[in-house]
């Protein structure tokens, strides 16, 4: 790397560091607040009934916790989501004629035009589990 270069990655190094003070905020003095703005000295433990006791519904900022939670969006996972095809011709070696009525099976001479799709997932939200 010649000095050019290092003096222009040093630039850039510098500069994002100038920016990143420019654009930070600190949020050290705000106080935590609920949805609607009222102040919290406290968002990590619940009102309960006694020291062992269950958490108590009165609790207004354990329900809203509990009311964000329950209605996140929970992302589709798309992991798996392509399967995979292979297409050819499906050709029996023997006729199947005791075990089925399919004309495909009957003959060994027949080849039947196939194309099929493989995935290990479920479809997307709101398929019918009929096609699985």
């Amino acid at each position: 790397m010649d000095t050019k270069q290092k003096e222009q990655s040093s630039i850039n190094e510098q500069s994002k560091n100038e920016q990143l003070e420019i654009f930070s905020m600190n949020h050290d003095m705000e106080p935590l607040t609920t949805n609607q703005g009222l102040r919290l000295s406290d968002t990590d433990n619940s009102l309960k009934a006694g020291s062992r006791g269950p958490t108590l519904m009165e609790d207004f900022h354990f329900r809203e916790k509990l009311t964000h939670f329950d209605h996140e969006r929970i992302p589709e996972r798309v992991v798996h989501a392509r399967g995979f095809g292979a297409h050819g011709y499906f050709q029996i070696y023997e006729p199947l004629t005791e075990l089925t009525k399919a004309r495909f099976l009957q003959d060994p001479a027949v080849k039947t035009p196939v194309f099929v799709r493989f995935s290990t997932v479920v479809g997307s939200r709101g398929s019918a589990d009929t096609v699985r």
